[in-house]
């Protein structure tokens, strides 16, 4: 992972400064507090009240009810005094949780008793009425000022807009100073474009979503996944957000242009399209499951943390006979189209290397295949995906990621082991044999049966000869026009 230089120690110096910080949730209150008690100012008569709808995004167990009657700052303003003041110099995001019977723009304001900053604005949905909603005020457009002065005062419209008439009980919970959008525990600001990879944790507030600056009224927008997305890299493995403050989780930008392997942690699914949910993994550690999960050879894997998969559907040649693998699951025989899976044994310096046949193999473990049928695709039902280690094998090493074979042994087209050459390359998936310095065997040997020879002539390609196109599906037959990947780099066709 990249940053710029001296990021760390900077970020270590002031980490407490992009902290959440909330500002009133009720769950020290009483129900039944009324005035003062209930932390805010004696406006529409504030009283903490049970949460009304606690199946909805708010699971609280309190909240605050007003009853407004008009726009005007005595019948329809709720204020919330903030002591000692507000720290706003890093974090400018306040998020509110409200819950009211019609539409409306609720606006907000902050003073420090003298100054009014100007209103921000944010939509409370028609679609959605009496129901809970998450709004956010940005005030990165007054930034300046709001650095030199520490707000003292949040006044809250939730406002009547024409044509609505009467009373209206308005709840309001979760007042929150949001963090700011972190990665790996440092602002993503502080990320370059396309440097972030491997396995990557969200921390602070992820938004996609608009405000609006009141006078003069400016739509403004959110999109933190977006900004996300320019960070990420091809070679991003993981993406755990199930400790970030979320609205509008944009999926699809885990993906587009990236990792297709990608593995998404949540706490609940998100579309990315026709139903299709693949490698979003929802749940704890351990006890979460995926409904499927797609991988190919072309790009890297790795599962910081175990779950279950409900079907897995890997892209990958398998060639007639023998073949490489490694799995981050228990597999058998039957379940790969082989006739037997062949666990390594060790080898004899200089002779022979010995594989042991068995009916089935555990994760994260390299094996090859015997009797397999030519396949490009392999599918398996209900697996419990196995966390990646960091060491897969020693003398027989499998990979979950392309790379170089440079002088290592790996399975050919007609299942012989060759030497790789300098330009030699190896995709995820496979599995090679790592020995060398004069020590290397020359045969290979099942159950201690005839040998058969190694080619130690240095071959271009050891263990993938396959064409894929960008989001990883295997390409076959005549090459159209475009951009595809072969043995782990980009190629163009013309």
């Amino acid at each position: 992972m990249k940053k710029f230089t001296l990021v760390a120690l900077a970020m270590m110096a002031s980490a407490s400064c992009f902290a959440q910080t909330t500002l009133w949730d009720g769950e020290d209150k009483s129900i039944g507090d009324k005035l003062q008690a209930t932390g805010f100012w004696d406006r529409c008569n504030p009283e903490v009240v049970a949460n009304p709808l606690k199946d909805g995004i708010n699971k609280t167990d309190k909240c605050v009810k007003f009853t407004i009657t008009g726009n005007d700052w005595s019948n329809g303003d709720i204020v919330l005094p903030i002591s000692g003041g507000l720290d706003m110099s890093t974090n400018k995001r306040l998020s509110i949780m409200i819950k009211k019977p019609l539409w409306s723009n609720v606006r907000i304001e902050l003073s420090d008793g003298k100054t009014y900053w100007r209103q921000i604005a944010a939509y409370y949905s028609i679609e959605n009425e009496d129901n809970w909603q998450k709004l956010v005020f940005d005030f990165s457009d007054y930034g300046d000022d709001l650095n030199a002065k520490n707000p003292t005062e949040l006044a809250i419209y939730p406002r009547f807009e024409g044509g609505q008439v009467g009373s209206h009980e308005i709840y309001v919970d979760n007042i929150v100073l949001e963090a700011n959008p972190m990665v790996n525990g440092s602002s993503l600001w502080d990320y370059q474009d396309k440097s972030l990879d491997g396995n990557l944790n969200l921390t602070g507030s992820y938004f996609k979503t608009t405000y609006f600056i009141v006078d003069p009224w400016t739509r403004k927008e959110i999109d933190d996944f977006a900004e996300l997305n320019k960070k990420l890299s091809d070679g991003v493995t993981s993406i755990d957000i199930r400790d970030a403050s979320t609205i509008g989780v944009d999926i699809n930008k885990f993906f587009d242009g990236k990792n297709p392997n990608t593995i998404v942690y949540a706490n609940e699914y998100y579309d990315r399209g026709n139903n299709n949910y693949a490698n979003i993994v929802v749940g704890a550690d351990g006890v979460g499951t995926a409904k499927s999960l797609e991988l190919t050879d072309a790009y890297a894997f790795n599962a910081p943390h175990e779950f279950k998969a409900k079907s897995v559907k890997l892209t990958r040649g398998v060639q007639k006979g023998i073949n490489s693998f490694v799995l981050p699951f228990a597999v058998t025989a039957d379940e790969l189209g082989a006739t037997q899976v062949a666990n390594y044994k060790g080898y004899t310096p200089g002779e022979v290397a010995n594989f042991e046949t068995t009916e089935s193999v555990d994760a994260n473990t390299p094996f090859l295949t015997t009797g397999a049928k030519e396949a490009s695709e392999l599918n398996f039902t209900n697996k419990d995906i196995v966390a990646t280690p960091t060491n897969l094998g020693t003398d027989f090493v499998g990979v979950y990621a392309p790379q170089s074979a440079k002088d290592k042994y790996g399975i050919d087209d007609n299942g012989l082991l060759h030497k790789g050459g300098t330009n030699a390359t190896i995709a995820a998936f496979h599995a090679y044999l790592n020995v060398t310095n004069g020590t290397e065997p020359t045969r290979v040997a099942f159950n201690g049966s005839t040998p058969t020879a190694i080619n130690g002539v240095a071959a271009d390609k050891v263990a993938d000869t396959a064409v894929y196109d960008l989001s990883g599906r295997r390409v076959y037959g005549k090459l159209q026009k475009g951009l595809y990947i072969m043995n782990g780099k980009k190629v163009v066709v013309k």
